[in-house]
């Protein structure tokens, strides 16, 4: 038990006067004037890092106290009885405390420390504290049966003004310091108490420091500073405190005391000279004076620094900025009517909703000539009160924008680290979003974990069951999420609700996962919307909850269901009733409030009065206005064919570890077949790539199998791909109208397609007329649905240009909206496009292309189908429905639409991806004909056997390196031309080569393209720019190589070297022959571009095909000697090296924190390795690198090593993501050393 010391003195001849009034009485029991408590209570609480846990108890009785009839009990987690308790021992003195502590704690609070308890003092900021008194509860600290963390990672320590225990805990009475903050353990100071400790000498005022370097020292150490003072104290000090803010050129500092006392009053422009100590306040570093001397007076303040509020969002750069004055523009949102603490606390927000407080003191300025909702130039400190912050200090530091753009807009995704789970629908965020840190997710609603207010016995089971899946919804948020982790904020236009805190979704970084949505999918939320809400994602929570629902998950399971949805709880527990009428999205009609429940849970919309409802659209369920039922439609697509009307798959399409076997067309059109009899209004459609790179069965016959499966499928419109190009513009138009194929080739009597092809941008260029139907209706049941078919501009140049020269495809975007308001003109208001487009879904969003195209078409569109990259989408974009169904007859797509048979719209879509397990499904016999039909007829070409392979042969990019397959195709075309070298593109590699037997037809399904090999000549130095236009900075290389090896480097997607197999070089000078395809040897495309361009002399040989096949012939295998092919080391990565010029950058001659001149990196050339030395005789020195500095070298890709003579660190300065560097070589010891 150790005595208070209450006051830190000012001067020493007031430290003398003291000493001498009070030694005599230090032990003597207090005097009758003195202001005593009743009892003990707690007078400091320390929730520290680790095991750094401490309870202080003070006794200011005015007697001693016997400590063996208190206990101090331990209440863990929101429980309602004791987890832990202590009983105490021994005496305590008046004036004194009893510190309890865990027995791990560090040195510096186990010196202070009476009792060593590992169990009541092992507890976190969630957990209550009692103090009893002979089983009496006397003082309580926290709330009991509560599990809030209110009070993680801080100190908080009992207010002097507080002389007696509370039997509730009052957060008012507590001032709260920063995580391990000890220098109050062991004393506590209660107003009128007496008995002081005699104040402790200042002694030595401390080094001269300039501020910045003072601002590097730890807490505690004696310093003295000089500087300008920038506010005048009695502007924003709030009581009887001292608070101001001084600057020199290197920087600013907090000056504070808890009591003026002889502190001078300090004005704007006065040079002091200030000793004391320096200490933190809630991240704040502040100097604690104590003497102060003004030097001068009316200097020139500093002037202040622009910036952004941007930079206060990074804590490295905002940190450098602390203590000084800085100019920036904000938009203020938010004035509150009264202030708090002394002051009021202002939101200022930019147009990107990077925010900071306006901490704006009373005495300061005027608030009532600030408006609300306008644009400011402000000129402020800047501070910090746990996050960073704005101190004006005169009304002229709140000026009116000239220029007043629109208002911020809060929506948005922004990155931040999770703090804390509070239940299983709050978190805590560690790094502020829109100055907030405490997030409600949208959109769903979980059980609450709060103890009920409502205590009516009847309701004791229902509040048992809330709370206990309250608890199991924070149980699996806290498997989702945990502290640490990286996080994507994802907020709307209503950024915060009535509590302030955030409304967002969040995604979870390392793997995009959607743990709102989770949540709901697994049953632990129901969704939750209240208007106005994102209606994109509506369907997407809806679908998931509904499926929860139907599988009985979590609050949905039959057999112990939650028994009250949240809102209801709420609603009961609070006993104010139901307040919001609710929605049914489907039926468009609402219900009164108490009849909430006529409204499925995966239909339900909230909204806050009638008229919101119904300018939303939505009737009164009561009316009747005589409206016919909305028609239901159901559109079965497909895409990415490409012919493989017989082939078969094992998959795991849904990542449980079961495969099956999937594909092959008969099996694909009993599955449409069967969900076409769902709904007599079913139309078929496809979005392109149908036929071409096809199976055997189809591609020797022209694709006309396929086309006379999808006709016995019953499709009804459709689009084109890049392979329905694959023979040119007048083989496709052949393909649609019918007729022989001119070589013989093809099925006998074709009649083409009898459904209609579309392309909207596909146009001759002569003439600018489109060379099949830009759009079509299909009249459904009185309705009318309007299909525009497009195809990705990247077609050019992916087909041969010799059978597409007379055509082009033109913007993508231009031409729907073209046809969209040629279909509107006709009364045509639902509108779905055939896009062969691509797409990708990451969680619930899609990307890429078809989702700009969402975004930028006309709005009349509802639905738009994907192809052309074999992925799944089913995800909305702009209100607008993407679906697409991934490859080869794998799946299909069901797509569900109700049109509103008044207007003629889309009033409802909803998708879903079908695979096609063959085990659940018969196969359609007319479909099994026509493949067994076309499979005999080709079945001696296909069998022959040519070859045998000894490994299964798998690969088409050489994205990873080289692979055996692409280098058995490439040696092929090498040896069929006697070519030097040769080169093969992964796309035209379209299947595996497994082990066994080789036929042709195995052949044919790897290169189905019927391509022709040409030769070119070409100098050994255009074997360079060939090479890296096909290497992507994204994926890597594309082609496989014959002939030669190559290494790469993937940090400049460029060529390092290019050597014989042997190794030796190339020679640059040297005509070599070069063996590619006729798809790549013509087309303009950047990636084929260079070898036509510097290749001479084609000669045209055989088809790639044959090729392949005299090759594998070649090899004389058999099934006792089969051949093998595997990676060679054709592809390999590495860099070229070269050690950049070094430059030495001499620091500034100081003895603190060592900084260079600006204009010595300004000089700097790009590239070079820059070298700084902070070795200093006096005492080691960290570098200081600011914002500024650290941009210049990050611009002029400078490489930075910082030295002491003996040990080194190195930052390549591109990758280097802070914006201030810092850099010690030493540790808090002098030694040792941290290499970057």
């Amino acid at each position: 038990m150790k005595k208070s010391t209450v006051k830190k003195m000012l001067n020493l001849l007031l430290i003398f006067t003291l000493v001498f009034m009070n030694y005599s009485t230090i032990l003597v029991k207090a005097e009758s004037n003195e202001v005593v408590a009743e009892d003990l209570f707690i007078s400091e609480y320390i929730e520290g890092s680790s095991y750094n846990k401490a309870i202080e108890i003070y006794n200011g009785t005015g007697d001693p106290v016997d400590l063996s009839n208190y206990e101090l009990e331990l209440y863990s987690n929101g429980a309602t009885e004791a987890s832990q308790s202590v009983q105490l021992s021994g005496t305590l003195e008046h004036n004194d405390v009893f510190v309890v502590a865990h027995s791990s704690a560090d040195a510096e609070v186990l010196s202070q420390t009476d009792l060593e308890s590992s169990a009541v003092a092992n507890f976190n900021g969630d957990d209550a504290f009692v103090l009893k008194k002979n089983d009496s509860a006397m003082d309580v600290l926290g709330n009991i049966g509560t599990d809030s963390d209110y009070a993680k990672d801080i100190t908080l320590v009992r207010d002097a003004s507080v002389t007696q225990a509370s039997s509730s805990y009052n957060e008012a009475e507590w001032s709260d310091y920063a995580k391990d903050t000890f220098a109050y353990l062991g004393s506590h100071t209660m107003d009128g108490a007496g008995g002081e400790d005699p104040p402790i000498d200042p002694g030595d005022p401390g080094e001269e420091y300039s501020i910045a370097d003072a601002r590097e020292l730890s807490d505690g150490t004696a310093v003295t500073v000089e500087g300008i003072v920038t506010v005048n104290n009695n502007a924003i000090s709030n009581g009887a405190q001292f608070s101001t803010y001084i600057q020199d050129e290197t920087g600013g500092i907090n000056l504070f005391a808890f009591e003026q006392g002889e502190i001078p009053d300090l004005a704007k422009g006065d040079r002091v000279r200030v000793s004391g100590e320096l200490d933190s306040y809630n991240g704040l570093k502040e100097v604690i004076p104590t003497s102060i001397e003004v030097v001068e007076s009316g200097q020139e303040l500093p002037q202040a620094q622009s910036v952004t509020l941007a930079d206060l969002q990074d804590s490295s750069v905002a940190e450098s900025y602390e203590g000084e004055l800085v100019q920036l523009t904000g938009f203020i949102n938010d004035i509150p009517d009264s202030p708090a603490g002394g002051g009021y606390n202002v939101s200022l927000i930019d147009s990107d909703f990077n925010g900071t407080t306006l901490r704006v003191m009373e005495n300061a300025l005027d608030m009532s000539l600030v408006e609300e909702d306008r644009w400011y130039n402000v000129t402020a400190i800047v501070s910090q009160y746990n996050a960073y912050q704005l101190i004006p200090t005169e009304q002229a530091d709140i000026q009116l924008a000239d220029e007043q753009p629109e208002p911020p807009s809060a929506a948005g995704v922004y990155e931040s680290t999770v703090e804390s789970v509070v239940d299983g629908d709050t978190i805590h965020l560690e790094t502020p979003v829109l100055g907030g840190t405490k997030v409600r997710f949208l959109n769903m609603d979980t059980a609450e974990t709060y103890t009920a207010h409502n205590d009516d016995p009847a309701r004791d089971e229902i509040n048992a069951n809330q709370k206990a899946f309250g608890e199991e919804a924070k149980a699996y948020m806290n498997e989702l999420i945990q502290p640490g982790d990286e996080v994507l904020v994802k907020i709307g236009e209503e950024p915060t609700d009535d509590y302030g805190r955030l409304l967002a979704e969040i995604i979870r970084q390392e793997d995009g996962m959607n743990i709102n949505l989770e949540m709901v999918r697994e049953g632990l939320a129901s969704t939750y919307f209240i208007a106005p809400f994102n209606e994109e994602v509506y369907p997407t929570y809806q679908n998931a909850v509904k499926e929860a629902k139907d599988a009985g998950l979590g609050i949905w399971n039959p057999e112990d269901p939650l028994l009250e949805l949240p809102f209801e709880f709420r609603a009961n527990d609070d006993q104010k009733g139901f307040l919001r009428y609710v929605g049914n999205s489907d039926t468009m009609e609402y219900v009164m409030p108490d009849n909430w429940a006529d409204v499925p849970v995966e239909k339900r919309v909230f909204f806050a009065s009638e008229e919101e409802a119904e300018s939303y659209g939505y009737t009164f369920v009561g009316d009747d206005d005589g409206s016919t039922e909305n028609l239901s439609v159901q559109l079965l697509s497909m895409n990415d064919l490409h012919g493989k009307i017989d082939q078969e798959y094992e998959l795991d399409p849904d990542g449980d570890g079961t495969f099956s076997t999937y594909g092959k067309m008969d099996y694909t059109a009993a599955a449409i077949e069967a969900r076409e009899q769902t709904n007599p209004n079913t139309l078929i459609v496809h979005a392109g790539d149908m036929i071409g790179g096809s199976s055997p069965v189809s591609g020797l016959l022209q694709d006309e199998p396929t086309v006379e499966i999808m006709e016995e499928i019953g499709f009804d419109v459709g689009t084109v791909g890049n392979h329905e190009f694959d023979e040119g513009t007048d083989e496709l138009l052949r393909m649609v109208n019918g007729g022989e194929h001119p070589e013989g080739l093809g099925t006998d009597g074709y009649d083409g397609m009898n459904f209609p092809l579309l392309c909207a941008n596909c146009v001759y260029k002569d003439s600018g007329n489109t060379v099949l139907p830009p759009h079509y209706v299909e009249e459904v049941d009185g309705e009318k649905i309007g299909f525009v078919g497009v195809i990705t501009q990247e077609a050019a140049g992916m087909v041969m240009p010799a059978g597409i020269q007379d055509i082009e495809f033109t913007n993508a975007t231009e031409a729907v909206n073209e046809s969209v308001a040629e279909l509107k003109a006709q009364g045509v208001k639902s509108i779905v496009l055939l896009s062969h487009i691509p797409g990708e879904q990451n969680g619930d969003t899609v990307t890429g292309q078809v989702a700009d195209l969402a975004n930028a078409v006309d709005d009349e569109v509802d639905v738009i189908y994907a192809a052309h990259n074999h992925f799944v989408n089913n995800g909305v974009v702009d209100n607008k429905l993407i679906v697409q169904a991934s490859e080869y007859g794998k799946a299909f797509s069901d797509v569900d639409l109700e049109i509103d048979r008044t207007t003629g719209d889309i009033v409802k879509k909803e998708a879903e991806v079908v695979f096609v397990d063959q085990s659940k499904v018969t196969p359609d016999p007319a479909v099994a004909g026509i493949l067994d039909k076309y499979a005999n007829q080709i079945a001696p070409i296909m069998n022959e056997v040519i070859g045998y392979n000894a490994t299964d042969l798998t690969g088409d990019y050489s994205n990873d390196g080289d692979h055996g397959l692409g280098n058995l195709i490439a040696d092929g075309m090498n040896a069929q031309m006697d070519s030097d070298f040769a080169m093969m593109n992964g796309g035209g590699i379209r299947d595996d080569l497994l082990a066994g037997e080789v036929t042709w037809g195995d052949l044919y399904n790897i290169q189905p393209f019927g391509n022709t090999l040409m030769m070119f000549e070409i100098k050994g130095a255009d074997l360079y720019p060939i090479i890296e236009a096909q290497l992507s900075s994204v994926y890597g290389p594309d082609y496989s190589i014959s002939g030669f090896h190559y290494t790469w480097d993937p940090e400049t997607s460029s060529v390092v070297d290019v050597t014989l197999p042997d190794g030796s070089p190339i020679d640059m000078d040297k005509t070599y022959t070069l063996t590619v395809n006729n798809y790549m040897g013509t087309s303009t495309g950047s990636k084929y571009a260079p070898i036509g361009e510097l290749g001479e002399n084609p000669v045209m040989g055989p088809s790639d095909l044959d090729a392949t096949v005299d090759f594998v012939e070649s090899l004389n295998s058999s099934e006792a000697n089969p051949f093998e092919y595997g990676p060679e080391g054709r592809i390999t990565e590495g860099t070229a090296e070269e050690d950049p010029p070094e430059v030495v950058v001499a620091p500034k001659d100081n003895n603190g924190t060592a900084t260079v001149h600006t204009e010595d990196l300004e000089a700097l050339g790009s590239g070079v390795r820059v070298v700084i030395d902070i070795q200093n005789d006096k005492k080691p020195r960290k570098l200081l690198l600011n914002k500024k500095q650290v941009d210049i070298l990050k611009e002029k890709e400078v490489t930075l090593t910082v030295t002491n003579g003996e040990k080194y660190a190195e930052f390549i300065m591109q990758e280097f993501s802070g914006k201030v560097l810092k850099v010690s070589l030493h540790d808090s010891n002098g030694k040792g050393f941290k290499k970057h």
